[in-house]
């Protein structure tokens, strides 16, 4: 689940019916505000950092079907479907299966679930209809979010209930399988506005099914047994993937004039999805249903005095998981020796079981690796002599048991229950009008209880002081600077300063040179993983082997410390390394940027130019790969432009690209393009026609000079029509079709699978 952290913006909760353009007047220009920057209200050209906003029209008039989707949109962000139920989402794409080093807020509430490091976005209880817009900060922003701010903050702002009409719905159909659907009511009664949607989301996700493939020997026979039966395996490309999810969600707002205002929200969703198959130590047998269910409840109020403006919320989120997969242990795995074998190095062991299973199937390829270890070649011999792969004198009295040469079948549980609750007090304090503060405290309690990751329950408690302020000291001169002080349970205290200076040179230009520092703290895996799989046999005849499956990931030591035992290759001894947890992760950002536009060409253009120093974990811990790695310095230098152009009321053009170089290789930059971009154009026209069209691409992913770079690029379509059918009435049919124009086989698994989906949808409003 993602990083820790998070505070609740209330200002963007709280703030009454704030549009994408509200007036901001330099001359005669009304510049875009943002509130994501600094927790403060600004114009994006005195904001510290590069600000994307995915405004109402871009996200209505788009092809996007999930929020994903339109984060294709954004400069430098690289979005992925690993799964048709699973996305990925990253900022310059480190650890892209997952959204570990960013922030995501809908409405100031963070949805990073902070066990496993990750944003279930498909599930979350949100639709499209009902986002006002998006706001991106591209850079570190841990200075005003806290440690999970590490890349980037994704801030997704509903709809006010006041702005919507009375009833809203829909119904979507398409290829492969497609069938979504939104039911919304809003109303507005004295000093009350409140709206409630539902909603719900199916496809058939790539079209992919489970199966196993029969094992072929060189020659093209196939692989037979001892026992005479075929030998089937595993295919890791061949899965179901599809999705069905239903959410209920709604927000009532009460608000006395200018001077006060509660705001509560509360939702639920569920999701269904089928699961992929994993191959290595644990064959999967079959593929359930993974099932997701996340609830929450927002409550958040405002008093606004001459100058202050203070803000308490709180915050209560649940996120359920439940899996129960069946898998085959493979033969001879629950032998004592092999079990000490997977402790000592896991992925010899992996390759080890590889090869007697192979040996065992009669496959002539198959072969177990070097031992150049005596006490590795012992147990080696022990496990061989016990599976019947050796016999005679050197056996001795080891005679081979049949439970050792047979697949045992077992039902694992993989569930997880994790929740979160936070509380925040905020104070905006105008003390004149060149100079503005924001500060103030907030607490987060993360919990999980999973006996697969964790052994039982695991709790981590960060408290957070934090403090920004704009000083427009000169005419067109602004500083900011803020700082985040927190402490964590594990990583203790750490402190997240930025420091930026802005210059308006022309009423509608501005430049500014930023410099932050930032950290992540560890996921709840990395500080106090206990990883097994727990399961039964269906066979009871093997009751010994019931109620425990023998996988383990770390174990934690008497002193409260985690130890993880590893092998030293250049003497061979048995290390144990113990430590408090992963490390925390640090960045060091340098920014040159420039915001600008040009009224009479209806032109505006972003530039960041930037510079990271970065410390990053080796790689994700994997329960045959769990070995805490150092920090490892990585550099990341580029560019990103951003423009958009409007040269007529009806037509809108955006144009994006990133370059982005990196130093060094490993799992952290897997998803790295040094390449990327869009193109799209948005026509809003007479009769109710609309369309849009965007261009989308990656390339060199992986960064990779021996992978030779891999590219992904994908062309969308919206046409629709709207009618006035009464008097508040309207009706628009719209259809949408997106094709894949890269053929590339490795990236159509990683990026969502069909070449193209088609789909067709019907609107209804009234008010």
């Amino acid at each position: 689940m993602q990083k820790f952290l998070l505070v609740t913006t209330t200002s963007v909760l709280l703030a009454p019916n704030l549009t994408f353009a509200e007036d901001f007047v330099f001359g005669d220009q009304e510049m875009p505000v943002v509130l994501s920057a600094t927790r403060l209200k600004q114009a994006v050209a005195d904001a510290p950092a590069s600000i994307t906003i995915i405004d109402r029209q871009m996200i209505s008039q788009s092809s996007a079907r999930e929020i994903p989707d339109l984060l294709r949109l954004v400069p430098g962000m690289v979005v992925g479907y690993e799964k048709g139920w699973d996305a990925f989402v990253s900022y310059h794409g480190t650890s892209a299966d997952m959204a570990r080093r960013m922030q995501v807020l809908i409405d100031g509430r963070s949805v990073f679930q902070p066990s496993l490091a990750f944003v279930d976005w498909i599930g979350l209880p949100l639709e499209l209809d009902d986002i006002d817009r998006i706001e991106v900060v591209r850079g570190p922003n841990a200075a005003a979010y806290g440690s999970n701010s590490f890349l980037a903050v994704v801030n997704i702002i509903t709809r006010n209930p006041a702005d919507l009409p009375t009833v809203r719905a829909y119904t979507r159909q398409g290829s492969d399988g497609i069938n979504d659907s939104l039911v919304s009511y809003a109303g507005v009664k004295n000093q009350f506005s409140w709206r409630l949607s539902a909603n719900t989301r199916a496809d058939s996700g790539f079209d992919k099914y489970f199966d196993k493939v029969t094992l072929k020997d060189a020659n093209g026979n196939n692989v037979v047994r001892p026992d005479g039966n075929v030998v089937k395996v595993f295919n890791p490309y061949s899965y179901p993937d599809d999705k069905r999810q239903k959410a209920v969600y709604g927000q009532m707002l009460w608000e006395s004039g200018n001077e006060s205002s509660i705001r509560f929200g509360a939702g639920h969703s569920e999701l269904v999805g089928g699961n992929r198959a994993e191959g290595g130590l644990v064959e999967f047998l079959n593929e359930p249903d993974f099932n997701t269910e996340q609830n929450y409840l927002n409550l958040s109020m405002q008093h606004n005095t001459q100058n202050h403006q203070f803000q308490l919320s709180s915050d209560y989120s649940q996120f359920k998981a439940k899996q129960n997969i069946r898998v085959a242990v493979p033969a001879g795995f629950f032998l004592p020796e092999l079990q000490q074998m997977f402790v000592i190095d896991r992925i010899y062991t992996s390759n080890f079981l590889d090869g007697v299973q192979g040996l065992l199937s009669g496959d002539p390829n198959a072969s177990l690796p070097n031992i150049t270890r005596a006490d590795i070649g012992l147990l080696t011999l022990a496990v061989a002599c016990k599976t019947g792969l050796q016999q005679g004198a050197q056996c001795g009295a080891l005679v081979p048991d049949p439970m050792y040469t047979q697949e045992l079948n077992y039902t694992s549980n993989l569930d997880k229950t994790e929740s979160r609750f936070e509380a925040e007090l905020q104070d905006t304090w105008t003390l004149n009008p060149n100079l503005r503060i924001v500060y103030g405290a907030g607490i987060q309690d993360s919990r999980a209880d999973s006996l697969h990751y964790f052994n039982g329950d695991v709790e981590n408690t960060v408290w957070r002081l934090f403090a920004h302020g704009e000083w427009q000291f000169a005419p067109d001169w602004r500083l900011n600077a803020g700082i985040m002080d927190e402490h964590d349970d594990y990583a203790g205290s750490l402190q997240s300063p930025r420091v930026a200076l802005n210059w308006r040179f022309l009423p509608t230009h501005s430049l500014r040179l930023v410099a932050s520092r930032a950290y992540r703290t560890p996921d709840l895996r990395e500080s106090k993983a206990y990883w097994q799989y727990y399961g039964q046999t269906e066979d009871r005849s093997l009751s010994k082997y019931d109620g425990y499956f023998p996988f383990v990931g770390q174990a934690p030591a008497a002193n409260g410390q985690t130890c993880v035992l590893t092998t030293n290759y250049g003497d061979g001894a048995i290390l144990s390394i113990c430590t408090n947890g992963a490390p925390s992760e640090r960045i060091i950002s340098h920014e040159i940027g420039y915001y600008g536009e040009l009224p009479k060409q209806h032109l505006q253009l972003d530039v960041r130019i930037f510079r990271d120093d970065l410390q990053l974990s080796e790689h994700n811990l994997e329960i045959d790969d769990f070995v805490i790695a150092p920090l490892i310095k990585h550099q990341q230098r580029g560019i990103e432009v951003a423009t958009q152009w409007r040269p007529h009321p009806h037509w809108r053009f955006l144009l994006s690209y990133a370059y982005d170089d990196i130093t060094g290789y490993n799992d952290n930059t897997d998803f790295v393009p040094k390449h990327s971009g869009n193109v799209g154009a948005w026509y809003d026209g007479l009769a109710g026609v609309q369309s849009s069209l965007n261009y989308v691409f990656y390339n060199q992913l992986y960064n990779d000079p021996d992978d030779g770079g891999l590219y992904f690029d994908r062309l969308d379509w919206r046409l629709a029509k709207k009618w006035t059918v009464r008097q508040k009435h309207d009706l628009e049919l719209a259809g949408v079709w997106q094709i894949r124009l890269t053929e590339d086989n490795e990236l159509r698994r990683s990026n969502g699978a069909p070449r193209d989906k088609m789909w067709l949808q019907l609107t209804y409003a009234f008010d």
